[in-house]
Formats: C-alpha cells, sequence, structure tokens
C-alpha cells in the first residue's frame, strides 16, 4: 500500500474517534463544487449524520509531506472549502507547516500535526476488506455501533463505509456475518430478527444547497424507519 494512502486512513480514523454520533465520518469523499460543477475528491469528510445541514459539514485534507505545509497550499485549500460549501476545514499534515500558513489559515481552518507515535501506532491490518466483489482495494471503516433493542435485548450491529467505492457495511455481533449494501438496495442478517437493513437515494433541498445523498436505514417489521448514517453524491 501506498504510503500516502495508508496516511489518509490513519487521518480517517483519528477523526471517526474524534467526533461523536451525531456526524459520520467519510473517507475519500467526492462531492460535486458549487462553482466548479465537477466532482471534488476530499481525503475526509465529516457531516451531520441524518440530514444535509451544510452548516456542520467539515473537509479534511491529509498532507503527508517531507516539508511543512505553505501559504500556496493553504489557500487552495480554502478555495476547495468554498466550492464544496464547507465552513471549516482542516490541514492535516506530517512535517509541520510554516509561521505563515498558520497566519492565513486564519479562524476557519484548523492545523493539525500528526505525531510519530500516532502513525507509529496506526495498525491498517484491523481494517476489513470491502465485501463488494467490484472493489478490490477498499477498506472498511466501522464508525458506529448502534444498539438495536428488542423485547430487553439490546443486539449490536456496526455500520461503516468502504474508503474506496463508498457502499454500506452491516456487521451483525449476534451472527457475525457482514455484508455490503449497494446504493439502493435491501439486507437481513442470519439472526432474522424483526428488522432489515435498507439504503435509498434520496435528494436533500436545503437552503442554499441541494444534492443527492445515500441513505442507510433500519426497517422495522411494522413500517418504522430511522436513518442510520448518510453520504452524499
Amino acid at each position: 500500500m501506498k504510503k500516502w494512502r495508508e496516511f489518509e486512513r490513519l487521518v480517517a480514523r483519528l477523526m471517526s474517534d474524534e467526533y461523536d454520533d451525531s456526524y459520520t465520518v467519510i473517507p475519500n469523499a467526492r462531492i460535486k463544487g458549487c462553482i466548479s460543477e465537477r466532482k471534488r475528491q476530499i481525503d475526509v469528510l465529516v457531516e451531520y449524520r441524518y440530514n444535509a445541514d451544510v452548516s456542520k459539514r467539515i473537509i479534511i485534507d491529509a498532507k503527508d509531506r517531507s516539508r511543512p505545509i505553505d501559504i500556496k497550499e493553504v489557500e487552495s485549500f480554502e478555495g476547495l472549502m468554498k466550492d464544496v460549501q464547507a465552513n471549516y476545514g482542516i490541514l492535516v499534515c506530517s512535517n509541520g507547516y510554516t509561521a505563515t500558513a498558520l497566519r492565513r489559515a486564519q479562524s476557519h481552518i484548523g492545523m493539525r500535526l500528526i505525531t510519530p507515535d500516532e502513525i507509529d501506532s496506526f495498525d491498517i491490518g484491523l481494517w476489513d476488506e470491502c465485501r463488494s466483489p467490484d472493489c478490490s482495494e477498499g477498506l472498511v471503516l466501522w464508525d458506529t455501533t448502534p444498539g438495536i433493542i428488542y423485547e430487553g435485548t439490546v443486539f449490536v450491529q456496526s455500520t461503516g463505509k468502504c474508503d474506496e467505492c463508498g457502499k454500506f457495511h452491516v456487521w451483525c455481533w449476534g451472527c457475525g456475518n457482514r455484508n455490503y449494501l449497494e446504493n439502493e438496495d435491501d439486507w437481513q442478517c442470519l439472526c432474522k430478527g424483526p428488522w432489515f437493513w435498507l439504503t435509498a437515494i434520496e435528494t436533500d433541498n436545503e437552503k442554499d444547497y441541494s444534492g443527492n445523498a445515500i441513505y442507510l436505514l433500519l426497517v422495522w417489521g411494522d413500517g418504522r424507519h430511522e436513518v442510520v448514517d448518510r453520504r452524499p453524491l
């Protein structure tokens, strides 16, 4: 695996650990720019989990460089933020940043240095491979573990996303089964509980924002459903 790719995955893991469950962390995301009108690649995207609240959108750029980040890279990153409507961004670097870059970052861009200890302790081998047969290089970032309570028993189910194809994955801790879902798909684990998982493409229409997103839903046998995760397209 290329060193820069592993660094991006380390940053995604750290962001997943830092944000609470109301946010979803999406590695290697793509968002259509409102200015460029083309897909922009985001190393790590942090979104509000339950709807398209763009005011909470955060983008992170992983800079594994042999030199400090300079002012030009900060200005380029600020342009990306404006294009994808992110109010806050973080530049994560492995070899520091210049004083002028820090001054240029101002209040809406954070600068973070990854320590050697964080790099050394990161074990990419703990990530699961994507279950989709169409994805040969993707790894799954498990980012939430909702407990499903039924008749007094808690059933633990982890959910996550592939960092290559973006497909949602579900891991049932009860039967140990793990599976992926296509963009519009459904799946029920071997436990055969009175629920199943469903993915659906919906249009998000918010103030000054309109775009499609894939929602991961937990659907009960009586028709009730709840949003567990989402990923913008």
